[in-house]
């Protein structure tokens, strides 16, 4: 994936993220399945993500760096899901999505394809910002997944009443 379909893949993301300002308000907050995130949990938890990547990960991923595990996994997610829950609106959840992923955009546009190539190691594991690009492609899919099943459904059994 060219750096371009990396940033298009984000781009379209974002215009999705964006229509679902139109989901009902109520759907946004209470979870997807029992015992899971809610849509405004899994939005929160892409930003953070972002964040964390921005300040912590992309300023030091360079050619021959050694990247160390510096966050705990569950904290971060955590620490999204209790923002999501602290009252929040939904259009700021989105409203804070946004603007860090245009960063993020930013950043992107910042690096040369040479430069997204150059590899460096995160926890002794050989990676490109490319590749680590991609793997945050394919994450957001499938937290999209997720959230398409979750309205799907609730338009199903919505349609049933």
């Amino acid at each position: 994936m060219t750096k371009t379909e990396i940033i298009r893949n984000f781009m379209r993301f974002d215009q999705w993220i964006q229509s679902l300002e139109s989901v009902p308000k109520k759907d946004w907050f209470q979870p997807m399945k029992s015992g899971k995130w809610s849509i405004a949990e899994v939005i929160a938890h892409l930003t953070y993500w972002d964040r964390y990547f921005l300040k912590e990960r992309y300023p030091l991923m360079k050619h021959g760096a050694n990247l160390p595990r510096v966050i705990d996994v569950d904290i971060m997610n955590q620490r999204a899901s209790l923002y999501a829950k602290s009252g929040v609106t939904a259009d700021s959840i989105v409203k804070d999505f946004l603007e860090t992923r245009d960063l993020l955009i930013k950043a992107i546009n910042a690096r040369s394809e040479e430069e997204m190539d150059e590899p460096f190691k995160i926890r002794g594991h050989e990676a490109t910002l490319r590749k680590y690009l991609i793997s945050l492609c394919e994450h957001d899919r499938h937290h999209k997944h997720q959230i398409e099943d979750f309205l799907n459904k609730s338009q199903k059994e919505k349609e049933l009443k």
